[in-house]
């Protein structure tokens, strides 16, 4: 696994007992240059650099039930996408917040 060429996301969610669990949208097949032509969408992010999904997601998934009630914290974009949005909220997140600083 590595980085995305282009920008590393992470999302922690921290949950009522303050466990942690931290994804990111880190690629098996992580390029030095990002494969996307300016304006395209985000297919060759899944297709060329195999990347496991959104940080958000993937915090989302290793979290589980425990994110019910939990915090989310982003960093390395300006806003989580609508769908990362609405997993995390429908999973019982309470809110999502951009964080001012790297997370790790």
């Amino acid at each position: 696994m590595g980085p995305c060429a282009k920008t590393t996301v992470t999302c922690v969610i921290v949950t009522p007992t303050g466990e942690k669990f931290v994804g990111t949208n880190a690629c098996a097949n992580p390029r030095r240059v990002c494969p996307r032509d300016p304006g395209e969408g985000y297919e060759k992010c899944i297709s060329i650099c195999q990347q496991t999904g959104h940080a958000e997601r993937v915090a989302l998934s290793l979290a589980g039930h425990k994110a019910v009630g939990a915090h989310a914290f982003f960093h390395g974009h300006t806003h989580a996408c609508r769908d990362c949005q609405e997993a995390l909220y429908d999973a019982g997140v309470l809110w999502i917040a951009r964080a001012k600083e790297r997370l790790l």
